[in-house]
């Protein structure tokens, strides 16, 4: 079998995007190729390779263990001519390029806006894609180059992965103005727990973090209903389904009519470590790593800021 003659990126690209998409006519439209183009495209790729890549089922399209194997080695491919076209460019003037960005929900509500407004003010030629991910699934996708920076937060793992710190938040308990415990200065969670308490999707570190801490307490994390985001906890609480535990950078986005009160969570995980994260490779791509650079530099900014003045002498 010779591939070598019979590959191109185009072909390479449109089969990362249908397994990424599930659907072929997704990626044909995600990659601007017609579908009977793109399908054709497929049917040659596996006709090449003597192999079914893909299987297809009522719920779209995955990979087989072969096109598993083909995915992996397309992805690479595709970022080692990431890194070449980026290696030229740098002798080129202005920085051009694409980014992917798998993030935190969280992050979307303060930090990521801000940073990537004045990045692209300096670099409005490097295109941006965005996406909200819960914690535990940033990681992944950086690992398999489905995307190229993650945010997340958590004492989560990174093998093979460049991660540091990033930023920090703190969480608090959201309640209806004549809730009991809404008169208090700061709670303790052991308090939170003796009410209802409205969760958060199941994957979530959010609601992995919850049910750990409420376990080490010897108590149970007693709910009515799930919710998927902070908008919607929030809208809960409202309609007495419990207590909210929301980030403080989402308090901006709170509807202002919503009429609830905000204590903060008095416990030391209740600060939230946020870090940003990329493949460990020798180089990355130019638009990567001036994002990445920017990150921490506003990073950097934001903690000089938080720091108290010392005290004159």
């Amino acid at each position: 079998m010779n591939l070598s003659s019979r590959l191109d990126f185009v072909t390479l690209k449109l089969f990362v995007a249908t397994v990424e998409e599930q659907s072929i006519a997704k990626a044909a439209q995600r990659e601007f190729i017609a579908p009977s183009a793109a399908s054709k495209r497929i049917a040659d790729l596996e006709h090449a390779t003597q192999a079914q890549l893909l299987s297809r089922h009522r719920k779209g399209i995955s990979p087989t263990p072969a096109g598993e194997a083909f995915l992996q080695h397309a992805r690479a491919i595709l970022r080692d001519m990431a890194q070449l076209e980026a290696h030229i460019g740098d002798f080129s003037t202005g920085a051009r390029g694409h980014v992917r960005i798998a993030t935190s929900e969280s992050a979307l509500y303060r930090f990521v806006p801000d940073a990537l407004s004045s990045f692209a003010q300096q670099y409005p030629q490097i295109r941006i894609d965005l996406k909200a991910e819960v914690s535990t699934a940033v990681i992944p996708l950086v690992q398999e180059n489905a995307t190229d920076i993650g945010i997340f937060w958590g004492e989560l793992p990174t093998p093979d992965l460049h991660a540091v710190p990033c930023y920090s938040d703190r969480l608090m308990v959201a309640m209806p103005r004549d809730h009991e415990l809404s008169g208090h200065a700061t709670l303790r969670y052991h308090e939170v727990l003796e009410f209802e308490v409205i969760e958060q999707e199941a994957n979530s570190s959010m609601q992995a973090l919850l049910l750990h801490e409420a376990n080490l307490l010897g108590m149970v994390l007693r709910s009515r209903i799930r919710v998927g985001g902070y908008d919607a906890a929030c809208s809960m609480a409202v309609a007495g389904f419990g207590l909210a535990i929301i980030p403080d950078s989402f308090t901006q986005r709170m509807q202002p009519g919503m009429g609830l009160v905000l204590v903060p969570l008095d416990e030391p995980w209740a600060t939230r470590q946020y870090k940003i994260c990329a493949r460990a490779t020798d180089y990355l791509p130019t638009a990567t790593r001036l994002l990445m650079e920017h990150f921490l530099s506003c990073a950097a900014a934001n903690r000089l800021a938080s720091t108290p003045a010392a005290p004159p002498r």
